[in-house]
This record gives C-alpha cells, sequence and structure tokens, in this order.
C-alpha cells in the first residue's frame, strides 16, 4: 500500500478541530507528539487522555492501605508533566478520570480485573464491560455534534488493554459518525520487546478491530521538537527510553522515505467471506 503525506493531503479547514484519544497522559505525544507540532497554526487540537484517575489509598472501609501496583507514579505528577507537554504545543486538553486498566475492578466481585502483568497485555475481559460502556458515552457527548472533526484514535499495537478498549470505543464512535483515523501506538510498533512481545503491526491491529487498511499516511517527525515535547514526561522517559539517546535512537528509527515520521491509517470494514456454492 502506498505511503502518501497526510499533512499535505488533507484540507484541514474541514474540520474545526483534531480529537486525539490518549489511553494514558503521555500515549498522543509519543505516537502524535510530530503531528501535534505540524498541526499548529493550521486546525486546534484537542488530547482528550483517558486514564487520569486518582487512586484511593484505602481500602472501600478504610481499614487499610492498598499497595501500588509495579509501576506505579503518581497521578498529580503524571497530569502535571501532560499539563506542561500539551502547553507546549498550544494544545486543549481534557483529563478523564477513569482507572488504568491495571487497576480497575470488577464491579461484581470488587477484585482486579487484571490481576498482573501478564494480564495487562491481552484481550479485554468481560468484567471490564461497563467501564467501556461508560467510556462510550462519555467520549460520544464530548466527541460528536460539536462541529466536524478528525478523530484519532490508537490502533491497539503491543495488545495494552487500555489502547485495544479505546480503539474499540474509537470504531463505535465512527459508526456514530465520527472522521476516524488511527495512529500507530509509539513506542511499542518500533520496539516489539514494548507490551507483549509479539511483534504486533499495525495489519494485526486491524484484524483484531475487524478492519481492514484503506489508506497510509506518513508525517516527518521534527525530533528535537518531539523530544522536547516528551522531556515533559520525566516520570516516564527512564522506563520508555533509557535516557536521551535512546529516545532519540527510537524516535530516528522510525522511518519513511528516510526521514524520521509517525504513521497513521484509514480503514475499512472486512468484508464478510463470499459463501461457497453447494
Amino acid at each position: 500500500m502506498r505511503t502518501v503525506p497526510l499533512l499535505d493531503r488533507l484540507d484541514w479547514k474541514d474540520f474545526e478541530r483534531v480529537v486525539i484519544l490518549s489511553p494514558h497522559l503521555d500515549d498522543a505525544a509519543l505516537s502524535c507528539g510530530g503531528l501535534l507540532h505540524a498541526l499548529q497554526g493550521r486546525v486546534s487540537t484537542l488530547v482528550v487522555s483517558i486514564c487520569c484517575g486518582t487512586l484511593r489509598v484505602t481500602a472501600a472501609d478504610g481499614s487499610r492501605k492498598l499497595p501500588h501496583r509495579r509501576g506505579h507514579v503518581s497521578p498529580q505528577l503524571r497530569r502535571r508533566e501532560d499539563i506542561a507537554a500539551m502547553h507546549s504545543v498550544n494544545a486543549d486538553f481534557v483529563h478523564l478520570s477513569f482507572s488504568d486498566g491495571i487497576y480497575r475492578r470488577s464491579p461484581l466481585t470488587g477484585k482486579l480485573i487484571y490481576r498482573n502483568e501478564r494480564e495487562r497485555w491481552d484481550s479485554p475481559r468481560v468484567d471490564d464491560m461497563a467501564h467501556i460502556e461508560e467510556l462510550y458515552l462519555v467520549l460520544r457527548r464530548i466527541c460528536l455534534d460539536l462541529g466536524g472533526i478528525l478523530l484519532l484514535s490508537p490502533m491497539g499495537i503491543g495488545h495494552h488493554v487500555d489502547h485495544q478498549i479505546t480503539a474499540q470505543v474509537a470504531v463505535r464512535l465512527a459508526a456514530a459518525g465520527a472522521s476516524l483515523m488511527f495512529y500507530e501506538d509509539f513506542p511499542y510498533v518500533a520496539d516489539p520487546r514494548i507490551g507483549r512481545g509479539d511483534r504486533d503491526g499495525p495489519r494485526e491491529a486491524l484484524a483484531r478491530l475487524r478492519l481492514a487498511p484503506a489508506r497510509h499516511f506518513s508525517v516527518p517527525v521534527d525530533v528535537d521538537g518531539k523530544m522536547a515535547l516528551l522531556r515533559h514526561y520525566a516520570s516516564q522517559v527512564p522506563a520508555l527510553f533509557g535516557d536521551d539517546e535512546g529516545m532519540r535512537a527510537r524516535i530516528t528509527g522510525y522511518q519513511h522515505a528516510k526521514l524520521p515520521s509517525e504513521f497513521y491509517w484509514r480503514a475499512q470494514p472486512v468484508a464478510p467471506p463470499t459463501p461457497t456454492e453447494a
């Protein structure tokens, strides 16, 4: 499939704003940082970060402190990082108060839905359906009926459950009228060791959504600009990249036409199989 430049292909005057769905407080910058830079002065941008809620530190009855899950960083700190990052690229932003998947509990049993690290990189569980439905209703209210928007969603590359849920909800929003495009989940798409580690890719992620690729777009990345944006997320950079040099290597290593790039997809429903004649 031929890759075409996104910035020149769309008439940005057709959109009142571009809305980027960000499962966590850094995903939009990681995957769409180059686009956020490029859209300044072209069209308004709104980043909707989903899993931003402050955790309860005591049990429901107030009797004991709950242990933090591995890799926990204060949500208050992460929100401050994201506010600074969004201000740096003149993007509007909304922080929703949903819990990260590793902290969500079953509304039926009260137990953690995703009990360990491995289960975080799997298909959404039945016990998460109430969360998915609530998220759809909230995003529908934010994203629809406010003028023409271009909605950008993660594809779910890497199998992170929160990314998969966001993609599923985005498909429903498209069915309700949103103009939908997917972004490749970075850094999962660039490094198969991050995420479930099974070399997941865009076509596989779309297939899980029962979609097929329709068009493929690229956006050249200002490496220094994207690095400056990502440095605002100081609590996350060491785990994702190690250091500045690791960050630069990861960004510059993902290219199109010998230029560091980000990639975006239009998709269409998978055609049903043709019945075979008896």
